[in-house]
Order: C-alpha cells, then structure tokens, then sequence
C-alpha cells in the first residue's frame, strides 16, 4: 500500500501520461510516429490508473466506490473500454483524442484532491445493490461526458458537426439504459435499507431532472423539427451530471441520506 505522497505522485504522473497522449493524438498528422506512441501512453496511464485502484482496494478492505476520490479514480480508466467500443462496435472511429482528454481531466481532479485512500464503510452500503449501482452510473457518466466533448468540438468544428452529432446521439443511446438501471437500482437499494423507493433528496432529486433531460434529448433527436434542440440538451445534461455528482459534498447538505457519496 502506498502512502499518500506517493499516490499523489502516481495519480498525477498517470495524469502526465493521459495528457501526452492526448497531446500526441493533436499532433500525430505531422510526426505519423506519434500515431503509435499515442497508444503507448494511454496505455501507460491506464495502468497506473489500475494500480491506484488495487491500492484503494487493498488499503480500505472493500470495493473503492466509497467516496468521490475512489469513483473518479476508477471513472478515469472507464474511458479506455469505451474508446474500444465506440471505435470497433459503433464504428466510431477518429475520436481517441476526446476519450484521452477525458481520463486526463478526471485524473487531473484526483491529483489534486485530497488524497485519503481510507475510508468508511458505512452499514447502508454493504447491500448487494452497491457495486452494481454504482457501476452502471460511472458507465453513464463517462459517455455523457464524452457527449458532451463532442457537442462541444461540434461548434468549433462546424464542418464536422452531423459527424459528432452523430457520434453524441451513439454515446446517449449506450448511455440511457445504464442510467435508467442505475435509478431503478437505486430505487430497489432504498427500499432495502430505508424502507422506502423514493425520498425527494436533493440528489435522488437532481438524478431524475438528468434523466428527464436524456429523455427529452432522445425524443428530439427523433424527431426532425425538434432536432435543433439536442445540442444544448446534452449540455444540460452534462450539467445535470455534474450536479448530481458533486452538489451534496459542495452543499455539504448533512440531511441528505447520499453524504457519504
């Protein structure tokens, strides 16, 4: 187990390797060598992005999804395997440099948070609905996430804008079934421990608003005058997200059940 100084260290030289790749993917047009070594990198950081995670592992006793610190550690290697289905399932290809800035920016917020591998295993997590739970939302993070980039390159790079539109609608369509599970798990873990599906808590509150901007962004993509929605659909979504995510611990809203999360 490392102490706290060397897995800051580790978390943000797996950052660096992240950035470079991405950095490589910028750039390999001009040195076609950087094609290769883009891989290389990516593939540097996402093993010290597993060893930090076998670190959480072992120094806590239990699966690392306890806080913030352990799921966005974890988030930032989810991006390697979706890069490989977008790219060889959907036939997305092309977009290696929106997954690598991705890790990177989720690895960068690990690097410099406060690094505290420990944590409190609380009686309401140790429910079989846990891991799953929490897994399904990291997978729909990290495509929203990705949606997001690139409805974001889609008006920088106007002439490629149906090209990630498309690419985006790929990301939510993968992404809405997860999500959904990950609420109707939640839903049936609430019942368990608190003897009730549903609370109105704040983030229990907000997950549903995300949700609903999802459903609409999926109704409007359909449908070919509501079509110019959908850009600023994934945005908010993308907020929503975010929100969800992080608005109890920055509230620090000690009446939510979710305070530990």
């Amino acid at each position: 187990m490392f102490s706290n100084t060397v897995l800051r260290v580790l978390l943000a030289v797996t950052a660096g390797l992240y950035y470079i790749a991405f950095g490589c993917s910028l750039y390999e047009k001009k040195m076609p060598i950087l094609k290769k070594l883009k891989y290389g990198f990516w593939a540097a950081g996402a093993f010290g992005n597993a060893v930090a995670i076998v670190n959480n592992y072992f120094y806590n006793g239990h699966v690392p999804f306890v806080s913030i610190f352990q799921v966005l550690i974890v988030l930032g290697i989810c991006f390697v395997p979706f890069y490989l289905y977008l790219t060889y399932i959907c036939r997305c290809r092309g977009y290696f440099s929106v997954f690598s800035f991705a890790s990177a920016i989720v690895m960068t917020g690990t690097a410099v948070m406060e690094t505290n591998p420990e944590s409190y295993y609380p009686p309401a997590l140790q429910s079989p609905f846990f891991i799953p739970h929490v897994l399904v939302y990291m997978i729909s993070y990290c495509l929203g996430a990705v949606a997001f980039l690139l409805i974001v390159m889609s008006f920088i790079r106007k002439d490629k804008c149906m090209e990630f539109e498309r690419t985006a609608y790929c990301c939510i369509r993968t992404m809405f079934p997860f999500m959904t599970s990950g609420m109707f798990l939640g839903a049936v873990w609430a019942d368990q421990v608190w003897g009730d599906f549903w609370s109105w808590d704040i983030k229990e509150n907000w997950a549903l608003v995300t949700w609903l901007i999802f459903v609409l962004y999926l109704h409007c993509y359909r449908r070919k005058p509501l079509k110019k929605y959908t850009r600023i659909l994934v945005i908010l979504g993308f907020v929503g997200i975010v929100v969800t995510f992080f608005f109890v611990n920055v509230m620090n809203n000690t009446t939510s059940v979710h305070v530990y999360s």
